[in-house]
């Protein structure tokens, strides 16, 4: 029996069926593709959050005598942050954005003063940075 119209003979439930196998695949490609890109940049934000803990240590250490609460406070922002890098490094990032938040809303004063330091810190280090590939220069 001939095939009218030059037709494959499937028919459109096997076309629909090859449509959503061939859709499957390439989701599950794109969900490998995205799981190793995030991998990637889990490393990357640990390597990231590493330097950063260091550099709140290292100023925390050199406010220490003229600023004891701000050296404390630059400490425990430094575990507490490298707490957090570790939970992200282990694939749970949720439990990170819930732990910054339940710790935002039972001791505010605490996580905005910390926030405080903490982005004062890193911008004396920045500026220690720059200074320093200036005078390499």
């Amino acid at each position: 029996m001939a095939i009218p119209n030059g037709t494959s003979g499937a028919s459109p439930a096997d076309s629909a069926r090859r449509i959503k196998e061939s859709a499957t695949t390439v989701i599950d490609r794109t969900r490998r593709a995205a799981a190793g890109k995030a991998q990637e940049g889990v490393q990357q934000l640990a390597s990231s959050v590493r330097s950063a803990t260091s550099a709140l240590r290292r100023a925390a250490s050199d406010v220490e005598g003229d600023s004891g609460w701000i050296g404390n406070v630059l400490r425990k922002s430094a575990d507490a942050i490298e707490g957090a890098a570790r939970t992200i490094g282990e694939g749970d990032v949720s439990r990170v954005v819930n732990e910054v938040n339940g710790f935002a809303r039972r001791r505010p004063a605490l996580f905005l003063g910390a926030s405080f330091v903490a982005a004062f810190a890193l911008a004396r280090v920045a500026k220690a940075a720059m200074e320093q590939d200036g005078a390499g220069l």
